[in-house]
This record gives C-alpha cells, structure tokens and sequence, in this order.
C-alpha cells in the first residue's frame, strides 16, 4: 500500500507540473498574439506552480538519497531563496509593467479563439484541482490537497482574466492591468513563502517536513 500511495502521489505531483506548464505555454501564446498583459501574467503565474512543486518533488528525492542526507537542508535552503528571488523579482516586474499600462494603455485584441482557450484553461484547472483535492483526501496526502487548493485557486485568478476581457469586449472598460497587479502580488506573496513559511496558512513548502514523507516511513 505505502508503494501503491507514493507512486500515486508522485504521479499526481508530475501531472500537476505538466499541467500547469501546458497551460502556460497556452497563455504565454495567446497573450503575445491579444497583447494581454493580463493573460500572460497568468501563464506567468502557472510557471511558478510549477515550479514550486518540481522544488517539493526534487526536495522528496533528495530526501530518499543517501549522498545528499546530511547537506539536504542547505541545498535545499540555498535553491528555495533563489527561485523564491526570482519569483519576487517576477512579480514586481509584472507590477511596474502594469502600472505602465494603467498610464499608457495598449489595446488588446481578444478574438474568439483567445476567449475559447480561456475557458478552457480554467475547465483544466477546475478539473485538476478536484482530482488533486480528492486524490489527497483518498491517500492522506497534505501536499496533494494543498496543491488541489492552489489549483482551485488558480481557477479563480483564470476566471477573473476571463471576466476582465468580457468587461472589455462588452463594455470597452480595459481593467486587465488591475488583474495583473492582483496576480503579481499573489506572485509576490508566493515568493516571500518560500523564504518565510509561517507566512503562508497552507502553502506546501519543501524546507518544512513533508508529512508525505513521515507517513512513508511510519506506517
């Protein structure tokens, strides 16, 4: 059973990384071809994901391997500040960018193909963060229900981009710089995580334990 879990687990954990990097490349692709800053903040946002989860991945690994048991924390210490700089620096440059387009805004150009893959990014992450939450439920795997609960926020964070090319082509009111700034600040926050965990209520970091990895060992 404790195989069966990690496998299980261990393939949720890449689904969840291919995932959000398909996603990515899907909105980094139309968000050239609209100019939505908005868009491409998003696709930005899906990186980190991603790139958050490959850390607690590669963390598990390191975990697991005798050579690198006594320097495992600082590795991963040393590798968690510098994507968790890059990650902050991201998001202040999606801040001023945005700012930018408040002052000299550039129209963007939302065709039906670009609202089609709107939604469906946003039906691929609802989906994903059902799978992840119930697969975490089923397995007792905090990571995967703390995953499942990022998702499902990131489907909100989609649903809000979509909402602000409604509100465009309806209305002709551009607020997706305002979007941007909302997303880059969660960015923002997703980074300073990384380097103080206690400031996150259920963000999964790789520096704490990882109960995954206790649960292998105990039972």
């Amino acid at each position: 059973m404790n195989k069966e879990r990690s496998k299980i687990i261990s393939k949720s954990g890449y689904l969840f990384i291919a995932t959000n990097l398909l996603l990515a490349i899907l909105n980094a692709a139309i968000g050239l071809i609209s100019n939505s800053l908005a868009i491409l903040s998003d696709a930005t946002h899906s990186i980190i994901d991603s790139v958050s989860e490959l850390l607690i991945v590669i963390s598990e690994k390191l975990a697991n391997h005798k050579k690198f048991t006594e320097k495992r924390e600082h590795i991963e210490r040393v590798t968690t500040i510098v994507i968790a700089l890059i990650i902050i620096v991201t998001g202040i440059h999606i801040i001023i960018e945005s700012i930018e387009e408040i002052i000299e805004p550039e129209e963007a150009d939302y065709s039906p193909v670009t609202i089609a893959i709107l939604i469906i990014s946003i039906l691929i992450k609802y989906i994903l963060a059902k799978y992840l939450k119930n697969t975490g439920k089923k397995y007792d795997s905090k990571v995967l229900t703390a995953s499942g609960a990022e998702t499902m926020n990131d489907t909100w964070i989609s649903i809000a981009v979509f909402v602000s090319a409604i509100i465009y082509l309806v209305f002709g009111v551009d607020i997706e710089a305002y979007i941007s700034i909302f997303i880059a600040l969660i960015i923002v926050k997703i980074g300073l995580e990384f380097i103080f965990p206690k400031l996150s209520s259920h963000h999964h970091h790789p520096l704490e334990q990882n109960p995954d990895h206790r649960i292998h060992h105990h039972k």
